[in-house]
Formats: structure tokens, sequence, C-alpha cells
């Protein structure tokens, strides 16, 4: 992986604050009394930087920092004679140990959704958000079985998993907010092995 520059960490932090107050401001008093001039005066940056980063209070929630390794990058490392359920299983715990050494990652991950199930705005955009992670996705499970990416049975498994763990991760706000990541990762797995199995 090529390193970042001085420039792009930079760009990285500034991000970063931005979201941090905003969450902060969000908690204090919602998201819809929350002004965005409100959120860049607590980030110590002018409403014009913040408008650079985030077009709106939506996107602030929606667009993640890209992790080290996403989801489909671990999964593409996986053996390829994994079966798709345990490789899947394997790449979000991988990404999980990954955000568990990020200080606050997964605090961030959890408002995150709290405010996605709870703001109805942001919800709608969902699917959205979820587009390009969603065609990252498709090319890693695409190799794995060997199909095209546009195939059936690709985006049969596509929809499989982003919408099981869409679901684990609104109930993980919303109902068991203390629960751990990787025990809910297990859960949704087996679930779909359990329930979906011929």
């Amino acid at each position: 992986m090529t390193p970042q520059s001085l420039r792009e960490r930079k760009k990285l932090r500034t991000r970063r604050e931005i979201r941090d107050a905003a969450y902060r401001l969000f908690a204090e008093q919602g998201f819809e009394a929350t002004r965005i001039d409100r959120i860049a005066a607590e980030a110590n940056v002018s409403t014009s930087t913040f408008f650079r980063y985030f077009p709106t209070k939506e996107d602030l929630v929606l667009s993640e920092d890209t992790p080290a390794r996403p989801l489909s990058v671990e999964l593409a490392a996986r053996p390829v004679d994994e079966p798709v359920l345990t490789a899947v299983r394997h790449a979000i715990h991988a990404c999980v140990v990954s955000a568990e050494r990020e200080p606050g990652a997964l605090e961030r991950a959890r408002q995150r959704m709290e405010l996605i199930a709870s703001v109805p705005s942001v919800r709608d955009r969902l699917p959205e958000a979820m587009a390009r992670p969603g065609e990252d996705l498709a090319e890693s499970l695409a190799a794995r079985i060997g199909r095209p990416v546009d195939s059936l049975e690709t985006r049969v498994l596509v929809g499989a998993v982003l919408g099981a763990f869409r679901e684990a991760l609104l109930h993980w706000a919303g109902v068991e907010p203390e629960a751990d990541a990787r025990a809910l990762t297990d859960r949704t797995i087996d679930t779909l092995a359990r329930h979906l199995s011929a």
C-alpha cells in the first residue's frame, strides 16, 4: 500500500475533526437542530471548509473514511478454496480488528448507525452510500465464485451479505449497543448459513 502523503494525512485529520465535532453536537442537541456553521465553529474551521469536505450533513454521516484494508480487500486475501460465508466471516473479523486498533473507531461506527437508524433524511440515502462498497464487494465475490460481476449469482450474494450486515449494524446501534462487534458478525453469518441453506 502506498503511504499517504502529508497533504492526504492533513485532509484526513481535518475530515475526522469535523466529523467528531458534528457527532458531539448531534449527541447534545440532535441532528436536525445542529447547524452546519455550528459544526464548523466547533471544529475550528470555516463553513466553506466544511463544504469542501462534506456537501451536506447527511454526507458527513454517510461518507466513511476508507479503512486501511476495506472488506473487499480482506475478502480477496482469503484462501480461494474457502467457502464464501467462511471467507466473509474472517474478512469482517479482520476489519473489526483493524478498527479496534484506531481509538474511537468502533464508537464512531455505532454513532453513525444510530443516526442512520433515527434520522429519515440520512436513512433514505443509505442505498446510495452503499453503492460503491457494494460494487467493490461484487468484484471480490465474483472472483471467488467464478461468475461475472453482473451475474445473478454474484448480485444475489452481494445483496444477501450487504443486507445482512446492514441489519446487524442497525441492530447493534439500536438494540445491543454494548454487544461485541465480532460476536454480532458471527451471529449474522450463522443466521445466513443456518436458515438459507438448501
